[in-house]
């Protein structure tokens, strides 16, 4: 489900693409400064009542979360052994490894980094849920478009390819998982004859995949010159951008 675009007709497809990007610029902000508990709390609402009105498959997303759940436990883990303060629980060191201690404000720090992460994939999910690639490209250059240096169009297109990509390796990689799988390959004992039967098929796959769309670029005679994205903001947009701006400022004032 990450990072793949799913059409639907809901609220927050039909709104308008660069004041998506900024509802997002501000909930990420808010992330970052919130330190309560009753902060994440809000913020894990506004989020979920989000990926709710976007028909986001809740059970395919938990489900692909498992993906990020190693990553989230090892961020915790680094900050609970470093957080410092007085040790809760204090473990003998060997001559293998160093005493460990584990303090209370290591533990909420770890909480703290953990629950930051979860919240920015919840809100990149309904953003890559609910805008095209192509929406994407046009809110990338017209927010590119005052910087005088910036080819905006170029750059607008490369991260665009970047967020095609992705998905295209996620699926290659599920695809190539269930392939092995039928035929035995996780019976085998070695991990590392088990990754490198994965990563080389997909690293080639991935390649030929964007030579393929290179040539298709090419072949329809690709230009920078392009039609410019049309948009309109209407009332329902506006709002969200102030529910977000609402939640921010609720966050910044109230500790």
């Amino acid at each position: 489900m990450f990072f793949h675009y799913i059409y639907k007709d809901t609220v927050l497809h039909k709104m308008d693409g660069r004041l998506k990007v900024l509802s997002l610029a501000v909930v990420s902000l808010a992330v970052g400064v919130a330190s309560e508990v009753w902060h994440y709390g809000v913020l894990f609402c506004l989020l979920g009542v989000a990926l709710g009105i976007a028909r986001v498959p809740i059970r395919a997303w938990l489900r692909d979360m498992r993906f990020f759940a190693v990553i989230i436990v090892v961020v915790m883990g680094v900050n609970v052994l470093t957080g410092g303060g007085d040790p809760l629980v204090s473990l003998p060191g060997g001559s293998w490894f160093p005493a460990v201690e584990i303090s209370g404000v290591g533990v909420i720090m770890g909480l703290r980094f953990a629950g930051r992460l979860l919240l920015v994939l919840m809100a990149c999910s309904v953003m890559t849920a609910t805008t095209s690639p192509m929406m994407f490209r046009d809110v990338v250059e017209w927010y590119l478009r005052p910087a005088p240096v910036v080819r905006e169009g170029k750059a607008a297109m490369m991260i665009t390819l970047v967020f095609v990509l992705i998905p295209v390796i996620l699926d290659s990689y599920t695809e190539m998982r269930q392939a092995q799988r039928s035929r035995g390959v996780e019976l085998r004992r070695n991990p590392l004859k088990r990754l490198f039967f994965i990563v080389f098929p997909l690293f080639g796959r991935t390649l030929r995949r964007a030579d393929e769309i290179v040539y298709a670029m090419e072949a329809r005679c690709y230009s920078e010159e392009r039609t410019r994205g049309v948009f309109k903001a209407g009332k329902r947009d506006w709002g969200i951008v102030g529910v977000c701006l609402g939640v921010f400022g609720f966050i910044c004032l109230i500790h």
